[in-house]
């Protein structure tokens, strides 16, 4: 069942690799991923190493740009450290920052936060977040998914201009 999925995934993948309009590109990751694990929501974010910032405009169902501090809320973090986030309960999680809910009026219930690498394998470049996986919590399969699409967009997001 899984291995469907995941060629089903890739596939996916493949076809979004070609897509030369970056906004494109972008919200079709985004609904990709949320399909992939169930998600009521996705966002992709870019890593700013710069202006050490994360900055989001293409999340679903919403048109506010988000642009996170490193190391703020569970996507900074997630960027800082190159570690995967999976939390059950958003709000019991002190990492968790409620003013994104806040400004957007959606409740976040779970969320799976994922770095993405960039080619050298040592920095972070993107990071993939999934918001309340439709039947319960997000799973280690939904996790070893998401990492796998990760892995085979970092190079296409490590190659996005960052503006502003």
């Amino acid at each position: 069942m899984l291995d469907d999925k995941v060629a089903l995934v890739l596939v996916k993948l493949g076809h979004l690799a070609v897509q030369k309009d970056r906004e494109a590109y972008l919200r079709g990751l985004v609904d990709l991923c949320s399909q992939a694990v169930d998600a009521e929501r996705c966002t992709v974010y870019i890593v700013n190493h710069k202006k050490k910032e994360l900055w989001a405009r293409v999340a679903q169902r919403t048109a506010t740009e988000i642009r996170l501090p490193m190391g703020q809320g569970l996507a900074g973090q997630a960027a800082m450290t190159g570690e995967t986030i999976n939390v059950p309960d958003a709000y019991a999680d002190a990492r968790f920052d409620r003013n994104v809910d806040l400004r957007t009026g959606f409740r976040t219930l779970n969320m799976l936060v994922v770095p993405v690498w960039g080619g050298d394998g040592g920095t972070v470049v993107g990071v993939i977040q999934a918001l309340n996986k439709r039947n319960g919590a997000f799973e280690r399969r939904d996790q070893m998914l998401l990492e796998q699409i990760a892995e085979t967009v970092g190079p296409v997001l490590e190659h996005i201009p960052i503006e502003g």
